[in-house]
């Protein structure tokens, strides 16, 4: 072999063993553990199409259906898109403090294997059903903050001692999307309640008014208040089907009907079990056509898609919570129990306090 032949060869295998040596390096500086890295530096939330959260024997899970999420215990009921953001945003941006250890007693000891009562199971299934992730949050950090967890996918996978408190909703109700509608008080131009109306007298600027209120006697202002702002945030405090044996039995016999200024509305019909109110809710639209001709103007033309777009809101929200039976909160609930006697006071009377 010439001398420059074996030249070659031999840059060659420097080459090649320099080539090994920067691979090893590299992996092996990626499995030693670093203060402050992300605990799951490669999910991809984007893949995540089921959630299942176990805590104390109770499990709540959460599937995607098209844009959004349901919760399974719930009859598939919507989730709040925050819930879920804040979920999967609070396991991405969960960040180490060390590496503990990995032995059966430590694990035991942390309330990782067997979990404890505050211990936390989540996993990530992608659209094949296929884990993404399984970890558990194990106890807190008693010096400080931070909680132990572990992956429970792969094999022999360590403990590690978060450098912040890891808190994850475990529940089916913190992920419900409770609120129904949200309506300002401002945008209802009318309401018919059991015995009473409020309507406007057709001024500009003029609020709602209780019709025909006796001489001598004027609206009782936090009652009415109550009333006309009923549909601001209305949630509810549990939800179930219109079928359900639960709620089977109820009758809806008083109706409230709140009708908005755009000409839609809604009809919230009201059950009464003991002290408990629950509800049904429906939407509706006074405008059933519009007509358009080849020389409307444009800005008639966007009024009537406003309308068009405004009637198929509604709906689209009698679709689906046309299903439902809402129970309300106590204070909520008592709004509906208000009636015509309860609105009006006598000019004289003091303010409540």
């Amino acid at each position: 072999m010439s001398q420059v032949n074996k030249r070659l060869v031999a840059a060659a295998v420097a080459l090649l063993a320099l080539s090994i040596f920067s691979y090893w390096n590299s992996v092996s500086r990626a499995e030693r553990f670093e203060s402050g890295q992300k605990f799951l530096p490669n999910l991809n939330p984007d893949e995540i199409a089921r959630v299942e959260i176990v805590q104390g024997g109770e499990q709540v899970t959460l599937s995607r259906q098209g844009d959004i999420y349901v919760v399974e215990e719930s009859h598939d009921y919507r989730a709040r898109n925050e819930g879920v953001n804040r979920l999967v945003r609070n396991l991405l941006d969960m960040e180490l403090a060390k590496e503990v250890g990995a032995s059966e007693s430590l694990a035991a000891e942390l309330g990782i294997e067997p979990p404890g009562e505050e211990t936390v199971e989540v996993a990530l299934r992608n659209a094949s059903g296929s884990d993404m992730v399984r970890l558990r949050v194990g106890n807190r950090f008693e010096g400080g903050s931070g909680n132990y967890v572990r992956r429970l996918d792969g094999e022999e996978n360590p403990i590690f001692l978060t450098d912040a408190t890891v808190l994850i909703d475990s529940t089916a109700d913190q992920f419900l999307q409770k609120e129904i509608v949200d309506v300002a008080s401002g945008e209802v131009v009318r309401i018919d309640g059991p015995d009473f109306t409020f309507s406007k007298d057709g001024e500009e600027g003029a609020g709602l008014m209780l019709e025909r209120v006796p001489s001598g006697r004027r609206e009782k202002t936090s009652e009415v208040g109550r009333v006309k702002n009923f549909l601001s945030r209305l949630r509810f405090s549990e939800v179930h089907l219109a079928d359900d044996e639960e709620v089977a039995d109820l009758s809806f016999g008083a109706e409230f009907r709140y009708e908005l200024e755009d000409g839609s509305g809604y009809v919230v019909a009201v059950a009464a079990r003991e002290d408990d109110r629950y509800i049904r809710i429906g939407g509706y639209h006074t405008v059933e056509q519009v007509a358009i001709e080849r020389d409307t103007p444009e800005e008639e033309l966007q009024e009537k898609a406003d309308i068009l777009n405004r009637a198929e809101e509604m709906r689209e929200f009698n679709d689906y919570h046309g299903s439902w039976v809402y129970k309300l909160d106590s204070f909520t609930g008592e709004k509906l129990d208000l009636r015509r006697a309860d609105l009006i006071e006598d000019v004289g009377d003091d303010e409540e306090s």
